[in-house]
């Protein structure tokens, strides 16, 4: 699927952007007004293939991140086959067959009047992006060796360490390039020279964070500050020839019903637990005075069902809130739907923040409020719950807000006082959604860590406490994509600044350290456990680097752990491994028998979740 969207891709955002760029570029053309230059024409066209090849890239390394975070779900219960020889293949492809080649090309086009500037300072900056992801995934990659293919057909891997160097020094050299340019067209910032300069930094910034130089990634200025300078690319609504809609729309929003499971641990971490509802007034509630209630929520996750199988769901009571079915002495068990709720919960999570509780079902199995998705590591085939399990929203996909109530009303039949919608192809926004590259929020929860570390639990609160505001803002921004969602339903201001205070209250009474209690949890939340948790949160869509932030810092924590043990599923992945096409075609790479190889930053520091 991830080819045919590249392939429709290519084919209508090369011919659109060229258009605009011809258009654009004669009026600047002095030699011949009435046209473009081949050579010109032929830049154009390589730049708009760079472009989608990143896109590309960026796709399959958020992969990683998101599912060992548990932003998203993992399917396998085993880390050595999930993140195997598939973990980066389609970022390795896209860079030494595809980018690299058009870069290389692009500087042959390039001549004495340097016009092609901007082609070749946006187009490093996105390889050296790419270069460190890559380093980060894998570790040893080729490179020296790789720029030569002519002496080189197949290259040995260059050490890491001098990957990101050279991933550096191609980011100063993108910077170069962009001084020299007068601007251009592209599909992310519009043909901004001051936009690509913030992401150069950003990555510059990334690349000091990421080796621990945590005083180098506070002094990084003109960096990814605001909403207008995210880099993201925005998709269409177009269904065929070719189909523009964002992959996770296309993919949750048929006439069959959602494909994607969500995450749980995720889904659990926004609507709190079922006891921090149960007992609720039903004012309180109207209010938004709920001790967990992300307003994210109804824009990350689009509800289809009101219950979920061996769940709770919340009713109000002359004015209070109760469980459904709980309290009335039932059940909502359904094996055929859910196989999990007629199944006891794996010993291991026994006594945990996973495991069953005084309601019902765990998140190992299901949350309350009708989110139905899956726990990491589940690895069950599909039953029939296209049109039950929970799709993805609003944001970033442009699917549905959800507009369903959280409380419905003991006196109204259930499936009147819910009313869930069921997903269906051109629901919501159609599609036309966004795929969060990096953002102003990203950015200030890399400086929050940063500050946390160096030990100014001060500055990481104000970086912190902004990083959750531009991200609320930037979720909810998107809230006006779908035309029917109900806009009683969105956060007040008040309620966001509640949540947000809440969480800052809960950062600030932190300890800087905690300990660990016999079963592997914390005896309590530290400051970077909950840094760590609202940053993944934000992450949602665009999650490339969580997996680096386990690694560089242990935390969170609090993540779920697997279905699986420890025993089955292996040790947590340092490294995936290469890609099986590049160790059949290349015999100078050895292939891995294990995820334990560290990248050079990476100090070896552990997450007890693994």
């Amino acid at each position: 699927m991830k080819r045919i969207f590249k392939y429709l891709m290519m084919m209508v955002l090369a011919s659109a952007t060229m258009f605009y760029s011809c258009e654009t570029m004669e009026l600047e053309d002095l030699a011949s007004p009435n046209s473009l230059s081949p050579d010109l024409a032929d830049a154009d066209l390589l730049l708009n293939n760079i472009q989608i090849s990143f896109l590309s890239a960026m796709q399959d390394m958020q992969y990683n991140g998101a599912a060992l975070g548990r932003i998203s779900y993992m399917g396998g219960r085993v880390y050595y086959n999930n993140f195997g020889s598939g973990t980066i293949s389609s970022a390795w492809y896209q860079l030494y067959a595809s980018i690299m080649p058009d870069i290389a090309a692009i500087e042959g086009l390039n001549g004495e009047d340097n016009l092609l500037a901007f082609h070749l300072g946006i187009s490093k900056a996105m390889a050296a992006h790419i270069m460190m992801g890559l380093v980060d995934s894998v570790g040893d990659i080729p490179w020296s060796e790789a720029n030569n293919p002519g002496e080189y057909p197949s290259p040995s891997v260059s050490d890491d360490a001098e990957v990101y160097a050279a991933a550096e020094a191609m980011l100063n050299e993108a910077q170069g390039f962009l001084d020299a340019s007068g601007g251009g067209n592209d599909m992310f910032f519009g043909g901004s020279t001051s936009s690509w300069t913030k992401y150069v930094n950003t990555l510059k910034m990334r690349s000091a964070l990421t080796q621990g130089n945590y005083a180098a990634a506070l002094a990084q200025t003109n960096v990814i500050e605001t909403a207008a300078d995210d880099m993201q690319f925005n998709y269409g609504t177009q269904e065929l020839q070719p189909d523009t809609r964002h992959p996770w729309y296309q993919s949750d929003y048929t006439t069959s019903g959602a494909n994607i499971y969500q995450s749980s641990w995720l889904m659990d971490l926004m609507d709190g637990e079922t006891s921090d509802w149960v007992g609720m007034s039903l004012n309180d509630h109207l209010a938004g005075n709920h001790p967990v209630n992300d307003p994210r929520r109804r824009y990350y996750f689009y509800r289809q069902t009101y219950n979920t199988p061996g769940n709770q769901t919340m009713l109000n009571i002359s004015g209070g809130i109760w469980n459904w079915p709980g309290a009335w002495g039932s059940t909502s068990d359904n094996g055929e739907t859910l196989q999990c709720s007629l199944q006891d919960q794996p010993f291991h999570l026994e006594f945990t923040p996973d495991g069953d509780n005084a309601y019902g079902d765990g998140r190992w199995c299901s949350n309350f409020m009708g989110y139905w998705g899956r726990h990491h590591g589940n690895d069950e085939g599909t039953p029939p719950d296209g049109f039950t399990r929970t799709a993805t929203g609003v944001y970033p996909s442009a699917g549905s807000f959800d507009n369903m109530p959280d409380v419905g009303d003991y006196a109204t039949s259930l499936s009147a006082t819910f009313a869930p919608g069921q997903v269906w192809q051109g629901n919501g926004g159609g599609g036309q959604g966004i795929w969060p590259v990096y953002l102003s929020s990203y950015v200030k929860f890399m400086k929050a860590e940063a500050a946390l570390a160096s030990g100014d639990a001060a500055m990481a609160a104000t970086y912190m406490t902004a990083g959750m505001n531009e991200s609320i803002t930037k979720v909810m921004s998107m809230g006006s994509v779908d035309p029917e969602a109900d806009s009683s339903m969105f956060p007040t201001s008040s309620m966001v600044s509640a949540f947000v205070a809440d969480v800052m209250a809960k950062f600030n009474a932190a300890p800087t350290t905690s300990a660990l209690d016999g079963l592997g949890w914390p005896v309590e939340k530290d400051k970077m456990d909950i840094l760590g948790e609202q940053y993944f949160v934000a992450m949602y869509g665009g999650a490339n680097d969580a997996w680096n932030f386990i690694r560089r810092t242990g935390h969170p924590r609090t993540l779920s752990r697997g279905l699986m043990d420890n025993n089955e599923s292996g040790p947590f992945p340092r490294t995936g491994t290469y890609p099986s096409s590049e160790i059949s075609a290349n015999p100078n790479i050895l292939q891995r028998q294990d995820n334990l190889t560290t990248v050079f930053w990476d100090t070896g520091v552990t997450n007890p979740s693994n």
